[in-house]
């Protein structure tokens, strides 16, 4: 009987710390969970001040720290080495990223190539910063920044820097792999020209263009301006435009600095409306940087956006006023239709991401209401 008595006893006691646990167990985990949601909407809310998202970011990524700080290894792109503009201006990025709570180790590689190639097959790097023309391969929907036409101005490409850190963006900005963590801008995509006659594009007519092998848009205007492309990657087409190989080369405004004055005969010139915004795109593991992480380096980006263009106009002051050339208002409204018919044509290859293309053209259209693709809209 005593026996019987003591086995209920016990079998009550163990009945009643299962059901303690199987009632407090999920509560823990919930209130984790409960935890890690409420620090993720903190850090993702830009109407909460800075530093208490900053605060809720180191908490939320606490377990991912050494000495209280995230440490990233990542690889940028300057054809100019340490001593170029965009490694100088990535030097200070890396210092404001303390703030944050990070400790960004920094690699410069003066051959892109080499660089994307290295962060596809290697982890050596959990970022990249590269052009945008470039990234397309990462991200197709900020690739597309640098469609023809798509930003003619520097003012368009800041507003759309500016929808890009909404948190509503966020599903843009990831394929699951990769996620784009900022965007910088390096000045424009220019048509460079061996004749100061060359008044537009119209000028290059059965002649042999440099365009980058990247950037299936600049090919497809040329052939449709009549000229002939002569693909290669950008330090290829620098070398070939100086020895007179081709006759104008579509590049980016950097490329002036790559080849230096002395390469750069008086007779030579470089049309003054750019073709696109050219950018740096600012690529990482989206196993390494979080979607809170990535909101915070995209909203930083912005906030330095007009440092990065005072830095690119300092760059660019070195190039002599008369080796602009001034296009005629018809040739310029020539150039728009031209690289709007590309867009759409790429569009539907499946090359540009049409939902970029659209909000490129809202901007447009926020500056100029009048255009007559903001009444009849074909993108």
């Amino acid at each position: 009987m005593i026996i019987r008595i003591i086995l209920v006893y016990f079998l009550g006691l163990l009945y009643s710390s299962l059901s303690w646990a199987s009632d407090h167990e999920p509560l823990s985990a919930s209130s984790e969970l409960d935890k890690h949601k409420k620090l993720e909407a903190t850090v993702m809310n830009q109407n909460i001040p800075l530093e208490k998202r900053i605060k809720a970011l180191k908490t939320l990524y606490s377990h991912l720290t050494t000495n209280g700080r995230i440490t990233r290894h990542i690889c940028i792109w300057d054809p100019l080495g340490k001593s170029g503009p965009i490694a100088n201006t990535v030097e200070d990025q890396a210092l404001r990223s303390l703030h944050y709570g990070m400790d960004l180790e920094v690699s410069i590689f003066n051959n892109e190539r080499e660089l994307v190639q290295n962060f596809k097959t290697e982890t050596t790097c959990d970022a990249i910063l590269i052009r945008g023309a470039v990234a397309m391969e990462f991200n197709k929907f900020s690739g597309t920044i640098e469609a023809v036409g798509a930003l003619p101005e520097r003012k368009h490409l800041q507003l759309l820097m500016q929808v890009f850190t909404s948190p509503k963006m966020n599903r843009f900005m990831s394929d699951g792999q990769y996620t784009v963590m900022g965007v910088a801008t390096i000045g424009g995509n220019y048509a460079f020209m061996d004749d100061k006659s060359f008044k537009s594009l119209s000028s290059i007519k059965n002649k042999r263009v440099a365009v980058q092998t990247v950037e299936p848009g600049m090919r497809a205007l040329t052939k449709k301006f009549g000229a002939v492309p002569v693909e290669g990657d950008m330090m290829a087409n620098v070398q070939s435009y100086a020895d007179n190989n081709v006759v104008s080369m579509l590049s980016p405004a950097i490329a002036y600095l790559v080849m230096g004055s002395g390469q750069i005969s008086s007779d030579t010139g470089v049309l003054r409306n750019p073709i696109s915004q050219s950018t740096m795109q600012f690529i990482g593991r989206s196993e390494l940087f979080p979607d809170p992480l990535a909101q915070m380096l995209r909203e930083d980006f912005l906030l330095k956006f007009d440092n990065y263009s005072a830095r690119v106009d300092k760059e660019m002051a070195l190039v002599p006023e008369d080796f602009w050339i001034e296009t005629p208002d018809s040739e310029t409204e020539k150039l728009s239709e031209a690289t709007r018919e590309v867009r759409i044509a790429l569009r539907d290859e499946g090359y540009y991401d049409a939902t970029m293309l659209r909000i490129a053209r809202k901007i447009r259209c926020k500056f100029n209401p009048e255009r007559s693709e903001c009444i009849n809209p074909t993108e």
